[in-house]
């Protein structure tokens, strides 16, 4: 499989476009240490700790279309250490940035993402937040960022001594049964995209994110992949309380198989907690006395579009609680557009719509000294 797999990934290399990414906005020099970033992204939190990191969620979109190329530029403009951005196939398998499989929302287009090939995506303009077409000063639209294209930009901020800011690449996998996305695959595709690009201080500079259902296990990961833990910037792994192997561990994470094979993976991972409310069942993870690896957690926002069934993400909606939930039905709202709670929570990573009020929240409670990120 992992020989199938590399080989026509590198088939598409080739076939791909190759058009290198202009920088969009006026590129300001990062202050900040790639490898004090994740340093601090994997190392295992603690209740004393002055530094919690940020990470703009598909980059600054309360003012730029999501996952563009205006959005990670601003964010990085900015001195968000982190850009988290979503990267989904095409029909003809080229990578895209995009967090919805429908093109609706996020831009002029209409349709499934996965039966369209990327030149008939590349005919639609984005969208902001509020529905409207964007045009920049200049009058220039935006356009779906290729996976090739956003690692263009973000080489532009990375320096030969070391100096940059991250990005984490959220993989996407299938949304139903009629898309034919495998995750691993996926995975394998950005790497030989990496990989491409021969930049190994842009290649300590990417994260990539996973489900833990879609990962599987340490040993199916790395043998289906060409994942180096000595080259790439690390690996998170999402763990939801909806989630199979967090219900039948029962709230244990020590009866979690999943959750405790990769505590222990000899290489960094960091396990983001998506909470739904307090008390759900990661709420006993996030106490884990024998956690060894970093912990993140995800705080969106539930004004428009967050929160409506348009965002076509198959999140963003309310969830079942358990029975004993006092809320009409056994539902309660999503409480992650609570930050409060994001940041009350034993973690070392928050990945926000909103970097800069949870940064001046952080600020208020010591907890933002990104000093630590120039040593």
């Amino acid at each position: 499989m992992r020989v199938t797999l590399i080989s026509t990934s590198i088939f598409f290399l080739c076939c791909s476009s190759n058009v290198r990414a202009e920088a969009v906005l006026p590129v300001n020099p990062s202050s900040y240490l790639v490898g004090a970033i994740t340093r601090n992204m994997f190392r295992l939190p603690k209740p004393d700790q002055d530094l919690v990191l940020l990470s703009a969620h598909r980059g600054s979109w309360e003012v730029y279309p999501e996952n563009s190329a205006y959005a990670l530029q601003d964010a990085w403009n900015s001195q968000i250490e982190i850009v988290e951005v979503d990267a989904r196939f095409t029909a003809d398998k080229e990578v895209i940035l995009s967090h919805d499989y429908t093109l609706e929302r996020e831009s002029t287009g209409t349709g499934l993402l996965y039966n369209q090939n990327y030149s008939q995506v590349q005919l639609a303009d984005l969208r902001d937040r509020h529905g409207r077409v964007f045009k920049d000063s200049q009058g220039r639209k935006a356009k779906f960022l290729t996976f090739s294209a956003a690692l263009d930009l973000l080489a532009q901020y990375v320096t030969d001594d070391g100096h940059g800011y991250v990005m984490i690449v959220d993989v996407k996998g299938a949304v139903d049964d009629q898309d034919p996305t495998d995750p691993i695959e996926l995975t394998q595709r950005c790497l030989d995209i990496l990989a491409a690009k021969k930049n190994r201080q842009l290649s300590k500079a990417v994260v990539f994110k996973l489900k833990a259902k879609d990962a599987v296990d340490i040993g199916t990961f790395l043998n289906r992949t060409t994942y180096d833990p000595n080259v790439i910037g690390g690996l998170i792994i999402v763990e939801n309380p909806d989630d199979k192997n967090v219900k039948d561990s029962n709230d244990d994470p020590h009866q979690d198989t999943i959750y405790d094979q990769w505590n222990v993976a000899p290489f960094p991972v960091q396990f983001e907690m998506n909470q739904f409310y307090k008390g759900d069942g990661l709420q006993a993870y996030l106490n884990y006395i024998d956690q060894k690896q970093g912990f993140a957690t995800y705080h969106e926002s539930n004004y428009y579009p967050e929160g409506v069934a348009n965002s076509a993400g198959k999140c963003c909606f309310e969830h079942d609680t358990d029975p004993t939930s006092a809320a009409p039905g056994g539902i309660v709202p999503d409480y992650r557009g609570d930050p409060e709670m994001a940041i009350v929570n034993r973690t070392n990573l928050i990945t926000t719509d909103w970097p800069d009020v949870v940064a001046d929240m952080l600020r208020q409670l010591g907890h933002r000294n990104t000093s630590n990120l120039s040593r």
